[in-house]
């Protein structure tokens, strides 16, 4: 996913963040180039040739990362509802009843959520549309573990 550009005050262009689906590091471009990465910190050009260090921070329950530019933090996407933000962790409430394999599916479901989110869809719509997802990791867990049972008893 790519976020929108992102003008910053002094910063040589403007910054795109690509995040992986699930995986992965992100990279940060300033005007198409690639920006230099050292751990969770990105050297960003400046406009008077110099460099100046952002950190980019991403939490589970965003699916957006924040860039901190010189103390100030910049959002790269906009804001989710709290009701999204816990639908979309809600199926991870598996893990609780189903063990690791309620986990592994809790976990797929939260990936999927977090995918939704990231759409232009509208929040009504995206809400729905977790529901289903947590009602199908459900069914999934359901089914897979029956199939489990029948098939070492």
């Amino acid at each position: 996913m790519k976020t929108e550009p992102l003008n910053v005050a002094g910063v040589a262009g403007p910054i795109v963040v690509t995040t992986k689906a699930v995986w992965g590091h992100p990279a940060v471009t300033v005007g198409g180039v690639p920006a230099p990465r050292t751990g969770k910190r990105f050297a960003l050009p400046t406009v008077d040739g110099g460099v100046v260090q952002a950190t980019l921070r991403s939490t589970i329950a965003d699916p957006y990362p924040t860039l901190e530019v010189n103390g100030v933090k910049h959002r790269t996407g906009p804001v989710t509802p709290i009701l999204l933000r816990i639908l979309a962790l809600l199926p991870f409430l598996l893990l609780t009843v189903g063990g690791i394999l309620g986990g592994l599916v809790g976990a797929l479901g939260v990936g999927a959520n977090l995918t939704i989110v990231r759409t232009r869809m509208a929040t009504p719509v995206k809400a729905l549309a977790m529901v289903g997802v947590g009602i199908g990791t459900v069914i999934v867990w359901l089914v897979v573990a029956v199939a489990l049972n029948a098939a070492f008893s």
